[in-house]
C-alpha cells in the first residue's frame, strides 16, 4: 500500500501567469504606443507563496489545476524547476489560462486579467487533495475560497491541522454587511493587508482594526507595505518596520511571498510572533526588489543571513 505524502503546508490556490511590463515612461494612453524597457514572464497567485515556502526548505504541497495551454504548462515547468511537490495537481484536458498583465509605474500598479471558466471538478477536487496526503497546516489564498468551500477549513481542523487565510480584493469588502465571524470561524492566522482590515472592521487605526479582528481570530497578521507589519494574538499587538532591500522595482505579489516567510517562522520555527514578522517583511522586502513575486524570494540561507543585520 503506498503511503501517502505528508507535507507541512498544503496551499490552496489558482496558478497565474504574470507578464510584467517595467520601466514605463508614463501610462499609456487610449491611440497612444509606448514602450517599456523590459518585460517578465513568471508565475503569479499561489506560485508565488508555493515557491517562497519551498525556497525556505518547507515541505509543500499544492494542488493546483493545469490545462492544456501554453501559459498552464509554462507555470507547471517553473514550479518543477523549484523543485515543488505536485503530486496533487490535477491536469484538464482542455486550455485552462489564467494571466494578468501588469503595469508597474511609480510604486503603483495597474492590471489586466484573463481567465478562463473554472472547471466543474475544481472545487471537488480540492477537497479530495486533502484525502491524499497528510499536513500540518492549510493555507488559502483568499476569501473567496471560503466562501466557495465552507468545509475546506473544517476538515482541516478536523484532523488536527492550523489554518490561514489571505484576504485578497474580495467582494465581502464591499458589501454592506458580511458574517465576518462565521467566515473566519475556522481560521487561525488571518494575513489581510492594512487597507483591507480597515474596510473590514470599519476602523482607521491599525490597532483598533486588529484588535477589531482579533474577536473572530486567534492571530491578526496585517501587512502594511513600507510601514512594515503587525501581529495581534489576544491583547498584545506587535509592529516592526519593514526591511529595507534599496529600489523598489516591482510589487507584484509581495504579500504572497510575506506570506511564506511568516508562515515558516510561525509553522517550522515556532519562532516569537515579532520573528515571524521579521521573517515575512525580509521575504515581501527581497520580493519587491526582483520582477515578479518569487523571482527574487530568499533561500533559507539567504533568509538567515538578512536577519542577522535586520536594523528596525
Amino acid at each position: 500500500m503506498t503511503a501517502f505524502p505528508h507535507f507541512d503546508i498544503v496551499c490552496i490556490g489558482d496558478y497565474f501567469f504574470d507578464l510584467i511590463y517595467t520601466g514605463l515612461p508614463e501610462f499609456p494612453e487610449l491611440g497612444r504606443e509606448i514602450y517599456s524597457q523590459d518585460v517578465t514572464s513568471t508565475g503569479g497567485a499561489m506560485f508565488i507563496t508555493t515557491t517562497s515556502l519551498r525556497r525556505l526548505g518547507v515541505k509543500v504541497g499544492w494542488p493546483a489545476i493545469f490545462g492544456t495551454d501554453s501559459y498552464s504548462h509554462f507555470v507547471k515547468e517553473l514550479a518543477q524547476q523549484e523543485g515543488i511537490d505536485l503530486s496533487l495537481i490535477k491536469e484538464i484536458p482542455c486550455p485552462y489560462r489564467r494571466i494578468t498583465t501588469s503595469l508597474p509605474l511609480h510604486g503603483e500598479r495597474a492590471f489586466v486579467t484573463y481567465v478562463d471558466q473554472e472547471p466543474e471538478e475544481r472545487d471537488a477536487h480540492r477537497l479530495h487533495s486533502l484525502d491524499r496526503c497528510t499536513f500540518d497546516h492549510l493555507h488559502v489564498g483568499g476569501l473567496h475560497t471560503l466562501e466557495q468551500l465552507p468545509d475546506l477549513l473544517k476538515i482541516a481542523k478536523e484532523r488536527g491541522a492550523t489554518t490561514s487565510t489571505d484576504c485578497q480584493d474580495v467582494p465581502q469588502l464591499y458589501r454592506s454587511s458580511c458574517e465576518w465571524r462565521e467566515l473566519l470561524h475556522y481560521v487561525d492566522i488571518f494575513m489581510p493587508n492594512m487597507r483591507e482590515a480597515m474596510m473590514i472592521t470599519h476602523r482607521e487605526d491599525a490597532r483598533d482594526a486588529i484588535r477589531r479582528l482579533l474577536e473572530w481570530v486567534n492571530i491578526v497578521v496585517v501587512k502594511d507595505g513600507a510601514n512594515g507589519a503587525w501581529v495581534g494574538r489576544a491583547d498584545e499587538v506587535i509592529h516592526v518596520p519593514a526591511f529595507k532591500t534599496g529600489t523598489v522595482v516591482d510589487t507584484t505579489g509581495a504579500g504572497d511571498c510575506f506570506n511564506a516567510g511568516f508562515l515558516y517562522g510561525y509553522l517550522i520555527e515556532k519562532a516569537p510572533l515579532d520573528q515571524c514578522l521579521r521573517y515575512g517583511n525580509i521575504c515581501g522586502g527581497c520580493s519587491v526588489s526582483g520582477v515578479g513575486g518569487a523571482t527574487a524570494a530568499p533561500t533559507h540561507e539567504q533568509l538567515l543571513t538578512h536577519i542577522a543585520y535586520y536594523s528596525e
